[in-house]
């Protein structure tokens, strides 16, 4: 993890060593019951039930389990029915979670174990009832903006459809449980095209229809939108002439690649081109940053295996520590540390020991440091907050020493690791390394062999690094333990139990930036506004900088470092999802051995170039003011105007704009034309104003010579209405 070097108040708040001998050990679970509000659910046949079913694991005096395996088993039912995950791990807070799809219509029954005591058994019933399907769409031959008829069985108003993978709206009033009256969308391929229907994850089997390529403007109500191919835009892409009161459109170029890195250059407009430099990726000297990305670049590279029964055969339990014990550690002093020169001895004495964590000095730090009651609230903070918040959001970390805690090891190593020439821009705040839990490095002298977060401490005379005041260590490394903290257990649900590789960088840093966030929310529904401002800034300085040269930025990342505007995409985008699809979506991402655009399409059942599109557009249409914004277009959890025009009162020199998005602006009355760059998963925002009397236009798509666009970034022209 790393710092900003600046620390900003915010007020806008969201619209609403010695190794003991072995001692006993983690708690057992000794009885398995289940959460009755997430039984009896109810899905169309070959759906997933819409909340994952829920078991609570508790000890025998009563208290929630830790990491107990639960088997999850579909025991009876009509057949075709699975489960997300044969096996599970309970949560801080005793849960373990699994989602059904369903298979024929009846009851299904499912069976959760407690694998430790297999008498511990609860079952779950899910009914499934008869899915959407379609029979017929009329007339079989169509084109854009004619009203087509679709026909079928048991239609309901969660029901979406689409057609050649562009999702339509029912025209109002005539949806019944067999009948739907639907628009053609526009800009579709010429030819045969496919018709479905949406619900619960998945599709129903399609119906082929004939689509005819007309050259027709594009005619859009406020407030619809369209996705159109570069291919398609040269014999569609037409914006009608106004009604008398004019007319508003964003349309927004962008990649929907699902591959990391991919770009392409392209030239966009109604005919004439202004010369303009093609945009280029922000590229900045940041250490913290190119450390971190060797960190999480390891935990993809190394060697993987899961994680045997019984944990790791080189660790010692550390059991029964006490404040004032003295246990011995290695620390990577450096980016690429492999020797194990590069892994200094550090002997540490403990200072806190919890429920949840035990925080170990460095007995080389600085006199002038933490006092006893800094250790006591940092520990605690983990224990009582920050420990439940990345519990029950992704999961349970690993326990390979078996002893039940992590370990946080503060030792002026850390501070080591960051250049003085760096101290003004980043520096390192602390990690999480890999190599510690690791099976193929059990016993390594490299490897601590056990769950282990590294933090700076402070050093207010600089005599290891940067001068860090003791305020600013305290203000910034319980934020570090969160992010970390989702960083263990990805690599424990991805690697150790799963025994796949570990997240693909974008996604794994997107998930801890989301880790911080929900303890900045967390502390504000304590009323604690310092900490959700400690927690909430970060994120929100990060996206205001991506929203204001989004076409820069790459959303999907695997090389470099991954600078913070690149994270404050993602934090954005997996925001957005968790807003549309509720925040157990970060659990799926997390508890599967899936990675990157595969683990999305899978967590939300959607393609990921359709979530693309519709996240795209939300980061400006969202909270529009005088808008009707789609319920798909919307965060929930943030106005963002409301918060950045506060910020931007507060300090314009980090926010200098009330909203960092500011589109170009055209209209159709004179030609136009810009020249830009699209990365993996981003673009341009362009705002097009008619205003009465003003002619239609054709608009172009293309590559700055002219040429076309290619597939390699999977370029597309997003149009929505305004007004």
């Amino acid at each position: 993890m790393y710092m900003k070097a600046y620390v900003i108040v915010l007020s806008a708040l969201a619209a609403s060593a010695c190794l003991t001998d072995e001692g006993d050990g983690p708690s057992v679970a000794a009885s398995l019951a289940k959460v009755v509000s997430s039984d009896s659910q109810q899905a169309p046949a070959g759906g997933w039930v819409a909340n994952p079913l829920r078991v609570t694991a508790v000890t025998e005096d009563g208290s929630p389990a830790l990491r107990a395996s639960v088997a999850w088993q579909i025991v009876d039912g009509p057949g075709g029915s699975s489960v997300s995950d044969t096996v599970t791990v309970t949560d801080g807070v005793g849960h373990a979670n699994v989602l059904v799809r369903v298979g024929g219509v009846g009851t299904h029954t499912v069976r959760a174990t407690l694998v430790s005591n297999g008498d511990q058994v609860v079952t779950f019933t899910v009914q499934s009832v008869p899915a959407p399907a379609l029979s017929s769409v009329t007339p079989n031959v169509f084109g854009a903006g004619e009203v087509v008829v679709v026909a079928g069985q048991n239609f309901t108003a969660e029901t979406r459809f689409e057609m050649g993978g562009t999702v339509v709206s029912a025209v109002d009033g005539t949806l019944s449980p067999t009948v739907v009256s639907v628009v053609a969308p526009p800009c579709l391929p010429g030819g045969t095209t496919e018709v479905r229907a949406l619900f619960a994850g998945v599709s129903s089997s399609a119906v082929s229809a004939m689509y005819t390529e007309v050259s027709a403007p594009i005619v859009l109500a406020p407030g619809e939108y369209v996705a159109v191919k570069p291919e398609d835009v040269a014999g569609c892409a037409t914006i009608p002439a106004p009604p008398a009161v004019g007319a508003e459109y964003l349309i927004a170029p962008q990649s929907r690649s699902r591959v990391e890195d991919r770009s392409v250059n392209y030239r966009f407009g109604t005919g004439a081109v202004v010369p303009t430099s093609v945009s280029g990726a922000t590229s900045r000297s940041n250490f913290a940053l190119r450390f971190h990305d060797f960190l999480r670049q390891q935990d993809r590279e190394l060697p993987n295996a899961k994680l045997p029964e019984g944990g790791l055969a080189g660790a010692r339990v550390v059991a029964n520590v006490e404040v004032g014990d003295r246990r011995d550690f290695v620390a990577c002093d450096k980016i690429g540390c492999n020797l194990t020169a590069d892994f200094p001895p550090v002997r540490a004495e403990a200072m806190y020991v919890g429920t949840r964590a035990t925080i170990y000095l460095d007995l080389d730090a600085p006199a002038a440091g933490f006092a006893t009651a800094d250790f006591a609230e940092i520990g605690a903070l983990f224990d009582e907050q920050l420990y439940d918040v990345g519990t029950r959001a992704y999961g349970a970390e690993s326990d390979v020493d078996g002893n039940g805690l992590v370990t946080i090891l503060m030792t002026p190593v850390v501070n080591g690791l960051t250049p003085i020439d760096s101290c003004e821009v980043s520096f390192v705040t602390g990690f999480f390394f890999s190599i510690d839990l690791n099976p193929v490095f059990s016993g390594d002298p490299r490897s601590n062999q056990g769950e282990v977060f590294y933090a700076l401490v402070p050093d207010p005379d600089g005599e290891f690094g940067c001068d860090h005041q003791v305020d600013r260590v305290k203000r910034s490394i319980p934020v570090t333990f969160v992010h970390e903290f989702q960083h263990m257990i990805s690599y424990h649900q991805h690697v150790l139990l799963r025994g796949g590789t570990a997240e693909i960088k974008w996604l794994n840093e997107a998930m801890s930036h989301v880790a911080e966030e929900l303890a900045a929310l967390r502390f504000l529904d304590l009323s604690d506004s310092t900490r959700f401002n400690r927690f909430a800034i970060g994120n929100l300085a990060n996206a205001y900088d991506y929203l204001e040269n989004a076409s820069a930025t790459a959303l999907l990342w695997e090389e470099g470092s991954g600078e913070l505007i690149q994270r404050g995409a993602g934090w954005l985008f997996l925001r957005w999802m968790a807003d549309q699809f509720g925040e157990g979506v970060l659990r799926r991402l997390s508890e599967t051995e899936l990675t990157g655009a595969a683990n999305v399409e899978a967590a939300v059942g959607e393609p990921f170039g359709r979530l693309l599109t519709d996240w795209f557009l939300s980061n400006w249409v969202s909270d529009l003011p005088g808008f009707a914004t789609p319920d798909r277009l919307r965060y929930t959890t943030w106005q963002f105007r409301t918060t950045y025009a506060s910020l931007n009162e507060q300090a314009p020199d980090v926010f200098p704009d009330p909203f960092p998005i500011v589109p170009i602006t055209f209209s159709t009355d004179t030609p136009f034309g810009r020249t830009g760059t699209l990365r993996s998963g981003s673009g341009d925002y362009y705002i097009l104003n008619q205003g009465p009397g003003s002619p239609g236009r054709a608009l172009e798509f293309v590559s700055p010579s002219g040429q076309p666009l290619g597939e390699s970034a999977s370029p597309v022209l997003n149009i929505i209405r305004i007004r």
